[in-house]
Order: C-alpha cells, then sequence, then structure tokens
C-alpha cells in the first residue's frame, strides 16, 4: 500500500468519526429538545412504565409507592392499601424513592383526568377521604356530586362539603380486602 492509499485511509477514518460525533451532538440535542417538552405526567409515565417506587407530596400528605396509572392531570399512587389519585396541578415534589430493577406497567384503563375519577367514584358510591391542597385535614364520605367546577363530598340525603376542584389534591380510597377505613 502506497503512501497516498493510507493517507485516504487516515482521512476516511476522520469523515467517519466526524459523522459519528455529529449524530451523538444530534442525538443529544434532540433528547434535550425532548426533554423541555415534557410535563409532569410524562415523568410519571416513565417512573411507572419502570416501576419505581415514588414519594408523591400533595395536599399536606406524602404518599409513597409504585404509579399504577397517568392521566392527563392525574397521577395514581399504590401506597399500601390504598389507592391514592393525585391531581398533578396540586403536586408539590415527585420523588424517586427507589429504583426497580424490574418490572414496571403499561398504562391499563384508568381515568384519563382527574375529573374522570372524580366521576367514576360518583358512581360506585365507595367510601373515600379527600383531602385538599390548603388544609391538613381530610374529608371522609362517597363523592356525591361533580359539578362543573366543584365536588359534592357527603352521605345520605345530602353532600356536607362543596369543595372547588382547583382545590382538591388528592382522593383516597382503600382496598377493603385488605384494611378498613
Amino acid at each position: 500500500m502506497d503512501a497516498m492509499q493510507r493517507d485516504l485511509q487516515a482521512l476516511a477514518a476522520a469523515l467517519r468519526n466526524e459523522i459519528r460525533l455529529e449524530a451523538e451532538e444530534a442525538e443529544r440535542e434532540a433528547a434535550a429538545a425532548a426533554a423541555l417538552r415534557r410535563d409532569l405526567a410524562d415523568v410519571a409515565r416513565e417512573l411507572m412504565a419502570r416501576g419505581d417506587t415514588v414519594a408523591v407530596d400533595a395536599g399536606q400528605r406524602v404518599f409513597a409507592g409504585e404509579i399504577v396509572g397517568v392521566g392527563s392531570d392525574l397521577v395514581t399512587v399504590e401506597a399500601g392499601a390504598s389507592r391514592v389519585d393525585v391531581n398533578l396541578a396540586c403536586v408539590f415534589r415527585l420523588q424517586v424513592l427507589s429504583r426497580a430493577r424490574s418490572g414496571g406497567r403499561r398504562s391499563s384503563g384508568e381515568a384519563a383526568s382527574f375529573r374522570a375519577r372524580l366521576m367514576e367514584l360518583q358512581l360506585t358510591g365507595e367510601p373515600t377521604e379527600v383531602g385538599t391542597s390548603g388544609s391538613d385535614d381530610e374529608i371522609a364520605g362517597p363523592v356525591a356530586l361533580v359539578g362543573h367546577d366543584h365536588v359534592a363530598i357527603g352521605e345520605g340525603v345530602g353532600p356536607e362539603w362543596f369543595l372547588p376542584l382547583h382545590s382538591l389534591a388528592y382522593v383516597r380510597t382503600r382496598d377493603l380486602a385488605r384494611e378498613e377505613f
């Protein structure tokens, strides 16, 4: 092989290396641009897919467990014997407590939004505990009515509480087979 062929091979290798480096840089830039478009629901979907154990801080409470559902403005956490549906607009912090080594899940038939979940609970009449973004107190009772901008919580003939939807941080239901209210 003469000197000219060696020079051409070296030049070709340098060009391939330059093209590879440019492609890697383009991938990094695309990933950064995609990260800028993500919202908290996207992050929650990723954590659910991985199966990580998380802590969700909302409404003066922290719920720890695995994410089992994500909607447009909703994240659902299985926290012990409770299912907690959290309004993403009221989340103060979403923290990964431990990374899963395997597992994870896909979204499967969960409510599309926080309001949709409240409407499901209205239909079932199951007992709930509701937390608001401005109080330590939980309000217990079934979801009696989901209005345009509020929810009524109460039992019997008439609801006892009327709460603006924007202030609802979470609604918790319990698996009665595992634990009573």
